[in-house]
């Protein structure tokens, strides 16, 4: 795939919402996989640290597919983890996942304050924003889905989302194994089921990439490798 810069009019719509991807070759690769046709890239898998935009542009890039139609309507799916001792709370479903869903209402404002709001309409229908809860029993077809934080997603969560998926859909999985949230996840043969997937689909019409630029500042790049001092603690034995 050619990665030199881009002029076509999707770039110049990218960079009237205040976006250039040109100056970071990691996120304009990635852009070029999110925009591909599925017939070469159905499924993109993108892992980075926070702040490296791996949802915002994965949301930009659905918008634009669906405000041109190539597809008929934009997936949003997060994992259910913070959302499953809600039960209790007041409101609809929707008034419960609302707060979880604010990283898809913040890329959405990018491109037009509101957009949330008007998407999900019933009388539009251009967004469905879910918890994997919901996912099971579905068939999604002609859609850009965005499977965002897929780190804390088990292996039986991935497989129900990806088995819902046509072959006219497209396919984005982000996340940040530095970040995972789901604390009894197990590995699989050292392996979490986000790293198996990939492994499972290398080599299809797939494109994995990973963001390495934090563009919130150095607090937010510092703070995401806390990792790393971790391990160098335990091999001075001053952490268990």
């Amino acid at each position: 795939m050619n990665y030199r810069p881009q002029r076509s009019i999707r770039w110049k719509w990218l960079e009237e919402k205040g976006i250039n991807v040109q100056a970071d070759p990691y996120q304009l690769a990635y852009m070029q996989s999110l925009w591909a046709v599925p017939q070469d890239v159905q499924a993109v898998f993108c892992e980075g640290k926070a702040g490296t935009g791996k949802t915002a542009l994965a949301v930009l890039a659905g918008v634009y597919e669906v405000e041109r139609g190539t597809y008929d309507r934009l997936i949003y799916v997060r994992n259910a983890i913070p959302v499953r001792d809600m039960g209790h709370l007041p409101g609809s479903v929707g008034d419960k996942e609302k707060p979880y869903m604010q990283p898809l209402n913040d890329a959405l404002d990018l491109v037009q304050p509101g957009l949330f709001d008007k998407w999900t309409r019933p009388d539009v229908a251009k967004l469905a924003a879910i918890t994997s809860a919901y996912t099971r029993g579905v068939t999604w077809k002609k859609a850009f889905i965005i499977v965002d934080e897929a780190q804390s997603f088990d292996l039986t969560e991935l497989q129900t989302i990806y088995t819902r998926i046509s072959d006219c859909c497209k396919i984005v999985t982000t996340g940040s194994l530095r970040q995972n949230d789901n604390y009894r996840m197990k590995k699989i043969g050292g392996l979490f089921p986000l790293e198996i997937y990939k492994e499972h689909f290398r080599e299809k019409q797939v494109a994995i990439h990973e963001l390495v630029n934090n563009y919130r500042g150095w607090f937010a790049n510092h703070a995401d490798d806390v990792q790393d001092t971790i391990e160098r603690l335990r091999k001075e034995d001053r952490v268990c």
